[in-house]
């Protein structure tokens, strides 16, 4: 019985191409998966319902909590514990889908006094400036720098003759 070579070349040839198509579509598909990751502090409804302003101390908050995620700069009686969602499509640079920052200001006794959130919509952008603030004086070339440093070391010789401790004699034991 004799095969018909062409006839079998050809459906190899066809199955390959519906592999390669299957495999591209499923690369493709996987290309656009999108995740979403959770940063920060996980901030529990209930938990923050425990905050009670005058009830709770700072050893409190943090036995609920755990340590804030920044304390304000200017005043270490603020503390921030921040959460935020992040959404990633492939490749693609994430997303902020949510963001909670829960404020928490405690008196001078460390007892917990107020308690309030902020959103995604109460931050703002901040842009940097670029520009270089201008200094008085002189810039020195690699030149300058190189040629400045030229006989300001003590040699050898000269380093037992300096006054002062250990030193004052001409000779290398000071002169004695």
């Amino acid at each position: 019985m004799k095969t018909n070579h062409s006839l079998t070349t050809g459906r190899f040839l066809t199955r390959a191409r519906g592999a390669l198509i299957l495999a591209g579509t499923a690369m493709a598909l996987a290309a656009c998966t999108s995740t979403v990751e959770q940063h920060g502090h996980v901030l529990p409804e209930r938990v923050i319902s425990e905050l009670k302003p005058g009830l709770v101390t700072r050893d409190g908050v943090v036995a609920l909590l755990g340590t804030p995620s920044t304390v304000a700069p200017f005043d270490d009686k603020v503390w921030y514990y921040i959460s935020e969602d992040l959404k990633t499509v492939a490749f693609l640079r994430p997303d902020v889908v949510d963001r909670t920052v829960l404020v928490l200001r405690f008196d001078d006794q460390g007892m917990l006094s107020n308690v309030s959130t902020l959103d995604a919509e109460a931050g703002t952008e901040v842009a940097v400036v670029t520009r270089e603030t201008p200094t008085a004086g002189h810039e020195l070339t690699f030149l300058e720098q190189l040629l400045g440093n030229v006989g300001r070391f003590n040699s050898p010789q000269t380093q037992g003759a300096l006054p002062g401790p250990g030193g004052g004699g001409t000779g290398p034991n000071g002169g004695r």
